[in-house]
């Protein structure tokens, strides 16, 4: 007698949770990666590329845009403190005229 093999239900029932636990890993994978090379794009953004140190590596331009911008708040900053501190004197010395003419 041949022994055959016969698709019986418990057979074909783990073929298809078998199926499905594949399918659902690959699209854990698949999203695990998408997450994966998010964060690499967002830490290689923060840190202006710094990770590479090839002297081959552009820039990053979303970075020199950012130290660029940083270095026009930071004069726009110092600007303001010296008009702050200028107007501050002005004040004192308005203040001094006015009590001396009371």
């Amino acid at each position: 007698e041949a022994c055959r093999q016969t698709s019986s239900p418990e057979n074909i029932l783990n073929k298809v949770q078998d199926n499905e636990e594949e399918e659902r890993l690959n699209r854990e994978l698949e999203l695990t990666t998408k997450e994966r090379n998010e964060l690499t794009d967002r830490l290689l953004y923060v840190t202006g590329g710094s990770m590479n140190k090839s002297p081959y590596s552009r820039p990053n331009p979303f970075y020199e845009n950012l130290k660029i911008k940083e270095k026009e708040v930071m004069s726009l900053l110092h600007n303001l403190d010296t008009k702050n501190i200028e107007h501050r004197e002005k004040f004192q010395e308005l203040k001094k005229e006015i009590n001396f003419y009371r």
